[in-house]
C-alpha cells in the first residue's frame, strides 16, 4: 500500500486546515453521470406563495403528490462539477487508511461535517481525521452549494445525485480521484438525513460499493416526514437570502454592531440581510426558482434543534449558512426500496428527538416490543448479520445531531462502531 504521504500528488499545494493535525484541500472535480429521473408535470414554483402551495400538496395526508405529478421517466445524463474537500491526517503511521465519504442532508452543504462554530469544536472531521486517522471526502451534493446547479424539477433529483456518489466512490477505489493517487481498499459511507437516504439507495443499487455504512438522522418510517415539509415553511431561496442564495449585490458591506444584530435576531430579520456583515459576502450562489429553503431561524430550530441542548449562536450560524432543496429532491425523497441488498455493517444513529424520522420522540413507538422508531430499519437489511447491525439513539439531540452540545458523543459512537467491524485505518 502507498503510505499516507503518497495520498497527494506532490506538486499540489495542500491547503492546511484550521486543525494542525490534519491537512485538507478543496478540489472541484468533473463527474459524468447518468440516471433515470422522473418527469413531473407541474409548474416550478416562481413565488413563495407557489412554494407554499407545493408544500401543501406534498404534505397532504391520504395522497401521494409524487405519483400524482409523475407523468413518466427519462434518462438524464451529463458532466457536472462537484465541489469536494479531501482531508487526511497531517502526520500518521497508518499504511492502510480507511476513507469515509460523507454526504450531507437537506439544509446544509459539506460544511455540516466541519462546522466552524466555536473554533470548530463541533467538527466531525476533526474527530474522525485527527483522533482516529481516517481520510475523509465531504462534498456538496450535485445541485447544491459550489457544485453544479441544475433544473430544479426534472434534473436535480435523488437518483442523479446517487449516481454522482457512486462515481466518486469508484474513483477512490481505482485510485483515479484527482490529486489522490491512493486506491482505497476500505471505504465507508456516512450520511445525514437526505444524505443517509442517498447512502441507503447507493448500497442497494451497488451492494459491493461500500464496506460499511452509517446512517445518521434516519429511519425508514416516513410517517413524520410531512412535519418537516410543513415546519420548514418553504420559500424561494433566492428571495429569502437574495445576497447569498440569489444574485443580489451591494457596493459595500454594512457595519452591523452587536446591538443591531441582536434586534435582527429578535425580530427574525436575519434572512433579509444575510451576509451583510463587516466582511464582504461570498459570491452569490444564484439559485434558480424551484430551489426552496426554510423561511427563517424559527423554522430552522423546529426542523433541526432540540430546545435546551444547543447554543443559540450555532442556530444563528446555521441560518446564515443554510442551503436549499430542489422541488425535484422533495418529490423523490422517498424513492427508496423497502428491502436493501446490502450485506455489510450498518449503524443507524438518530437524535432522540428527531423531527422528520421520529416525530420528535424516537422512543414513542406505541409498541413495547419496538424499542425505538429507528430500530425497525433492521427489517430493511435482511442480508446483514444481526451482529453487524446497530441502532443508537443519541440522547438530547434533534435532527441536526452535529449542531448539539453533545455532538462529539455521537462521533465517538460512529468511530467505535467502525473500529469494531475492522473498518478503522490501520
Amino acid at each position: 500500500m502507498s503510505s499516507m504521504r503518497n495520498l497527494a500528488v506532490a506538486s499540489l499545494a495542500l491547503l492546511t486546515s484550521h486543525a494542525a493535525a490534519k491537512s485538507c484541500r478543496n478540489i472541484t472535480i468533473p463527474v459524468t453521470v447518468s440516471a433515470r429521473t422522473g418527469i413531473f408535470n407541474i409548474d416550478v414554483p416562481s413565488t413563495s406563495l407557489e412554494a407554499t402551495t407545493f408544500a401543501q400538496n406534498l404534505t397532504r395526508q391520504g395522497g401521494n403528490f409524487t405519483d400524482q405529478a409523475l407523468s413518466g421517466y427519462e434518462t438524464t445524463s451529463g458532466t457536472y462539477q462537484i465541489s469536494t474537500q479531501f482531508c487526511q491526517p497531517d502526520q500518521s503511521n497508518v499504511t492502510n487508511p480507511t476513507l469515509q465519504i460523507l454526504t450531507h442532508g437537506i439544509g446544509f452543504d459539506k460544511t455540516y461535517w466541519d462546522l466552524s462554530y466555536n473554533n470548530f469544536n463541533y467538527s466531525y472531521l476533526n474527530y474522525a481525521v485527527d483522533q482516529y486517522k481516517y481520510c475523509t471526502l465531504s462534498y456538496d451534493r450535485l445541485g447544491i452549494g459550489n457544485s453544479s446547479h441544475g433544473e430544479p424539477l426534472n434534473e436535480i433529483q435523488s437518483f442523479l445525485e446517487v449516481a454522482a456518489l457512486a462515481e466518486i466512490t469508484n474513483m477512490f477505489r481505482a485510485g483515479t480521484f484527482p490529486t489522490v493517487s491512493h486506491a482505497f481498499d476500505k471505504i465507508v459511507h456516512v450520511g445525514h438525513s437526505f444524505g443517509s437516504t442517498q447512502t441507503y439507495a447507493l448500497v442497494d443499487l451497488y451492494p459491493n460499493i461500500s464496506d460499511g455504512i452509517v446512517l445518521t438522522g434516519f429511519s425508514t418510517n416516513s410517517t413524520f416526514v410531512p412535519f418537516f415539509g410543513a415546519g420548514a415553511d418553504f420559500v424561494l431561496a433566492n428571495k429569502n437570502q437574495p445576497f447569498r442564495l440569489g444574485n443580489g449585490t451591494f457596493p459595500a458591506p454594512l457595519q452591523i454592531d452587536a446591538m443591531a444584530e441582536s434586534l435582527l435576531v429578535d425580530y427574525s430579520l436575519t434572512d433579509l440581510v444575510a451576509g451583510l456583515t463587516m466582511t464582504p459576502p461570498a459570491t452569490p450562489l444564484d439559485y434558480a426558482d424551484g430551489y426552496l429553503t426554510n423561511s427563517n431561524i424559527n423554522a430552522n430550530q423546529y426542523l433541526f434543534f432540540l430546545p435546551g441542548h444547543f447554543d443559540q449562536g450555532i442556530l444563528l450560524a446555521g441560518e446564515n449558512t443554510k442551503q436549499p432543496v430542489t422541488v425535484g429532491e422533495l418529490l423523490t425523497l422517498g424513492s427508496i426500496p423497502t428491502t436493501n441488498n446490502f450485506a455489510g455493517p450498518v449503524l443507524v444513529i438518530t437524535g432522540s428527538n428527531d423531527l422528520p424520522y421520529c416525530g420528535g420522540d424516537c422512543f414513542a413507538t406505541g409498541n413495547p416490543d419496538v424499542p425505538s422508531v429507528p430500530s425497525t430499519v433492521a427489517k430493511s437489511f435482511p442480508k446483514v448479520d444481526p451482529k453487524d447491525f446497530t441502532v443508537y439513539i443519541q440522547p438530547q439531540s434533534g435532527h441536526g445531531i452535529n449542531a448539539h452540545y453533545n455532538a462529539t458523543g455521537a462521533y465517538g459512537v460512529i468511530e467505535g462502531f467502525l473500529g469494531s467491524k475492522g473498518l478503522a485505518s490501520s
